[in-house]
């Protein structure tokens, strides 16, 4: 648990002038997570040679389970958590582990490593968690059992106009599926997530598709993209409202140091990290020639300029049926 979580995800929200307070939460919250520290008997049942031991149930070879879209177009699914009703939760292949807001863990007795501090890093900035296990996750007949987590110990609230709102953010990160599936499948056409066990991923169904190679780093599915002569690699990102996303820095790279449509509004971008108004954080849209990516050539392409690590988010694989092939390694999008 003393991995660090890269939790690459952003969540845009429309604010009124009265913004948004960050901060870490209650004294009485963290005394209440400190209370829930894992005994010694929890301890004997969770661990393994010294190493949380995870087990997964699938109860069949394949697993779908309906896809619900936020506001922000990001894809949700229910879940099950220590056998309590569902409650909806992100599947974000942007973040390294699953991360549980503070409210949510002390509300479900999740039982938490106090002495564990997990350096999440996200979009906006890092900050320290409490590394916790998850005793038990339902998503539809797949039961998994003593997740590892991460405690977020911020909090982000505001108000539009007269009304007051908590942005707790509660997410399942890429290892859920990196380790016990051999696919995974976001049809957003369809809002369904389908996951695969055991059996290969059997290839696409439409006669229009495209793959591209990822490779895992920090515990996320990087792909290559390409603007003439420069080359990076991007997180595939489910977590992410957005759509093909660099820093000033490669967009400098590209030749686009200042120019672009500057983007501003009364909303502030909201995540681990911190929240940040489109203009404080630079925000511009840029139009670039020829960019190569995940098997495509677009002759011209829009790029968001933005904080963070490079990524493909949402709004761009919107529209395809995307399946990440864990065995091979490779990413598929279908038309």
């Amino acid at each position: 648990m003393s991995r660090a979580a890269s939790c690459a995800f952003l969540t845009s929200l429309l604010l009124s002038a009265c913004g948004v307070h960050h901060g870490p939460v209650s004294g009485g919250t963290m005394r209440q997570l400190r209370e829930q520290a894992v005994t010694e008997t929890e301890a004997r049942r969770m661990l393994r040679g010294g190493h949380i031991d995870t087990r997964s149930t699938p109860g069949a070879t394949r697993v779908s389970v309906p896809m619900h879209r936020d506001n922000a177009g990001l894809p949700h699914i229910d879940v099950s958590l220590q056998g309590k009703r569902p409650t909806r939760m992100l599947l974000d292949t942007g973040a390294t582990l699953s991360v549980l807001a503070a409210a949510m863990a002390t509300k479900l007795d999740v039982a938490t490593i106090p002495n564990a501090s997990p350096q999440m890093q996200g979009v906006i900035g890092r900050e320290a968690g409490m590394g916790a296990i998850i005793e038990s996750l339902q998503i539809g007949t797949w039961r998994l059992e003593n997740l590892p987590c991460v405690v977020r110990l911020q909090r982000s609230s505001g108000g539009i106009e007269f009304l007051g709102a908590n942005f707790d953010i509660s997410l399942l990160g890429f290892h859920l599926v990196q380790k016990h599936c051999s696919y995974v499948t976001f049809d957003y056409p369809r809002r369904v997530i389908e996951f695969g066990f055991g059996g290969r991923f059997e290839g696409p169904k439409s006669r229009q598709h495209f793959k591209a190679p990822f490779v895992l780093k920090h515990g996320v599915p990087m792909v290559r993209l390409t603007v003439g002569k420069t080359s990076w690699e991007a997180i595939l990102d489910t977590g992410s409202a957005f759509g093909v996303e660099i820093d000033q820095k490669l967009a400098t790279r590209l030749g686009h140091e200042k120019d672009g449509l500057k983007v501003d509004g009364p909303f502030v971008m909201v995540g681990v990290g911190g929240a940040v108004s489109p203009r404080d954080a630079g925000v511009r849209i840029i139009t670039v020639n020829g960019l190569r990516m995940l098997g495509r050539e677009f002759p011209k392409a829009q790029l968001d300029v933005m904080p963070g690590p490079a990524r493909i988010g949402s709004f761009f694989l919107q529209k395809h049926r995307v399946t990440f092939d864990l065995r091979r390694s490779v990413a598929w999008l279908e038309q």
